[in-house]
């Protein structure tokens, strides 16, 4: 199972109950689909959005309290990791789209990947997908000080257990932000992606003019931003307490510790082996293809509220002596 999902025909995705994507475990705001269902009937789509996208950055200032002229906006966050032409360290394993100077690699330390940046210029997630660790703050502001460059990818950091180092774009020129609200909003398919810093405005240059579409400019600028506030505080509690669950699952295979939406497992045989299977139950996972420094027995897998389910059905499936 590679990046993107669930499989689409004509009739639109296949039903399977699917681990692969990390998305908020309490689902969409309720006024998101109402929002689009009263742009479809003002037929907004018949119309051009305003072109320099103003009132979705007011948005997204008030939502983060930033400086507006800080920020970029584009369709979801893998067009703005696409328009950074240089290429940077990456902290393995990560994210596979980042375009990569050199690799180094986590320390794998029992049930966690130790992370540290290392070079003149350097791109992660944070928290890091695949593994649900996270780059600690005082090596952030160390690096920083240093006036090394750093590219953070917090497409998750809304939902997670860690804080967001939005607040240090105001006096580090050397610090992008790039996020997105594909995941902590769950709705992958209303493309909104975002940068924060002061190469926001370089990268928007690159970027094409009609890159967000006139119902995703409709539904977020009607969005309230205290409301979406407060679902993120609410989404962060609930994902605290899925984690506080995961730690006293009793399994035959390796859990590793994380401060994600989602968490990464060791299995005594392959990802794709046992993907294989759960796929006959309705079920699937990430496998470790694309990610550097996992092995072929690392599998990938969302906090939902009934993953405790999935890994017993895997745990049953690993008892089974005809798959070793």
């Amino acid at each position: 199972m590679k990046h993107g999902g669930v499989k689409w025909d004509k009739e639109g995705p296949e039903s399977i109950n699917d681990f692969s994507v990390n998305l908020n475990p309490l689902g969409s705001l309720p006024i998101i689909e109402e929002l689009i269902r009263e742009a479809i009937h003002k037929k907004v789509y018949k119309y051009y959005p305003p072109e320099d996208y103003r009132k979705l950055k007011e948005f997204i200032a008030e939502l983060y309290n930033i400086d507006i002229d800080l920020i970029g906006v584009f369709n979801g966050s893998s067009e703005a990791i696409k328009l950074i032409d240089k290429k940077c360290n990456v902290p393995e394993p990560n994210f596979s789209e980042y375009k990569r100077g050199s690799s180094y690699f986590a320390i794998e330390k029992g049930n966690t990947f130790e992370y540290f940046l290392s070079g003149d210029c350097v791109i992660t997630s944070n928290p890091v997908n695949p593994t649900g660790s996270f780059i600690k703050e005082n090596e952030i502001l160390n690096f920083l000080s240093l006036g090394r460059e750093l590219i953070l990818d917090e497409s998750f950091i809304d939902i997670s257990l860690v804080s967001s180092s939005i607040k240090y774009t105001r006096d580090y020129a050397n610090l992008l932000i790039i996020s997105s609200f594909t995941k902590s909003l769950s709705i992958p398919g209303l493309r909104l992606g975002f940068t924060i810093g002061k190469e926001s405005i370089k990268l928007e240059e690159k970027a094409p003019p009609w890159r967000i579409n006139s119902v995703v400019y409709y539904v977020f600028t009607n969005l309230n931003p205290k409301e979406v506030k407060d679902f993120l505080k609410k989404s962060r509690k609930e994902v605290k307490r899925l984690i506080d669950d995961l730690k006293n699952v009793k399994v035959k295979f390796k859990i590793y510790d994380t401060v994600a939406p989602y968490f990464l497992v060791e299995f005594p045989i392959s990802a794709s082996k046992v993907n294989q299977i759960l796929r006959k139950y309705g079920y699937q996972i990430r496998e470790p293809y694309g990610f550097l420094g996992l092995r072929e027995t690392h599998g990938r897998i969302s906090l939902k509220n009934d993953f405790k389910d999935l890994l017993l059905l895997i745990d049953k499936i690993l008892e089974c002596e005809k798959l070793y």
